[in-house]
Formats: C-alpha cells, sequence, structure tokens
C-alpha cells in the first residue's frame, strides 16, 4: 500500500508539472496573440492552435489538449489572469514578459498577479529583451 501511495503522488506531481508547461505555453500564446491585435480566444480552439503553433505540442492527442487547456484556464479565470465573456476569453490586463534574475525563467504576468516569477517565486524580474 505504501508504494501504492508513492505512485499515486507521483503521478499527481507530473500532472501539475504537465499543467504548468501547458499554463506556461498558453501565457505564450496569448502574449503572442494580443501583440498580434487579437483580443478574444475560444475556449474551444486553444487546444487545436496549440497543437499547430507549439512543436512541443504537435502529436498531442486533441481531446487531453483540450482537458488539460480547459483546467488552465479556468485556474486562470479564478486568478483574473483571463475572463469569460459571452462566448470568449479576454485578457483582463496585458502581459509583460519578464525574465527572472535568479533561474532565468521567463514569465509572462499581468497587472493582477505579483510581480513574483512562475518557477522560483523571486522578485527579481526584468524586462524580456525585444527582438532586434
Amino acid at each position: 500500500m505504501f508504494l501504492s501511495n508513492k505512485i499515486c503522488l507521483l503521478l499527481i506531481e507530473m500532472r501539475d508539472i504537465q499543467a504548468n508547461e501547458v499554463e506556461w505555453y498558453l501565457r505564450d500564446h496569448l502574449f503572442r496573440q494580443f501583440n498580434q491585435g487579437r483580443e478574444r480566444f475560444k475556449k474551444e480552439s486553444l487546444a487545436s492552435e496549440m497543437i499547430s503553433l507549439y512543436l512541443r505540442y504537435r502529436n498531442s492527442n486533441l481531446q487531453d489538449m483540450n482537458d488539460m487547456i480547459i483546467a488552465v484556464v479556468e485556474n486562470l479565470i479564478s486568478r483574473q489572469v483571463i475572463k469569460k465573456t459571452d462566448n470568449s476569453l479576454e485578457l483582463t490586463s496585458r502581459f509583460s514578459r519578464l525574465q527572472c534574475s535568479k533561474c532565468f525563467y521567463i514569465s509572462y504576468l499581468n497587472s493582477n498577479e505579483s510581480r513574483n516569477c512562475l518557477r522560483c517565486s523571486s522578485n527579481e524580474l526584468h524586462d524580456f529583451p525585444k527582438k532586434r
């Protein structure tokens, strides 16, 4: 029974890691799309957009990806990062792309969130360099 509990905890931890990864890619996608002028997003199409745009998800199962996106979107709504309006999703404010000075992780944060790294929680963030 002890081994069974360890396996369950490991599976939960793996699911959390996967959810954090999907959240990072979703934030990246929303950041890039918003910068191209897109302000509304359909929750139903986000999974297929992610699969087509990100090599990381190219061979993902659409239903599995959609299930993960739904969970991540609900989490982002509860944290007031995005809001649901009619049949679409909108950012509550523009994302800033920031890099952590400690772990070098790129975080996409909006004004409703504390300015802490999403990986290590450091508050030593600086603007990520723009393309030249």
